[in-house]
């Protein structure tokens, strides 16, 4: 990862596949990583310990991807967070609503399932300038 600085992100997904996918491509390159099973938990889990990144699944049960993100948005606003953590939507739902419906949630972004791990580090790296990929992706 070289000498950035590592990144804290949360992993809300419920395919534990996907967990384990995202979760080993950042650890990989040094970024700690905490992984919640649905919309509830990591919800829970934001309210804990900040976060720079939330890579959010849309359709969870318990509380859905979109229901988790308006929640921290509402938290952030009412806790007067400085700096808003970065919530890119990874889903499989790939329609200009889906993304707009994502975005209206208060998410920054969105990546359709499946995706390459080039992708997805691309993705990332657009919201934070001190964000290196690494040669061999």
């Amino acid at each position: 990862m070289s000498d950035s600085k590592p990144l804290s992100i949360l992993v809300i997904e419920d395919n534990l596949i996907n967990q384990k996918l995202a979760a080993t491509l950042f650890k990989r390159i040094g970024h700690e990583v905490d992984v919640a099973l649905n919309g509830k938990i990591g919800v829970e889990l934001f309210k804990e310990k900040p976060y720079d990144l939330i890579l959010m699944d849309i359709q969870m049960p318990v509380m859905t991807g979109i229901e988790a993100s308006m929640y921290i948005r509402k938290f952030e606003k009412e806790n007067r967070t400085k700096k808003p953590t970065v919530i890119i939507a990874v889903t499989t739902f790939n329609y200009p609503l889906d993304k707009e419906n994502c975005l209206n949630a208060g998410m920054n972004d969105h990546i359709s399932k499946p995706y390459k791990p080039i992708d997805l580090l691309t993705t990332v790296a657009r919201h934070f300038s001190h964000f290196v990929i690494p040669d061999n992706m």
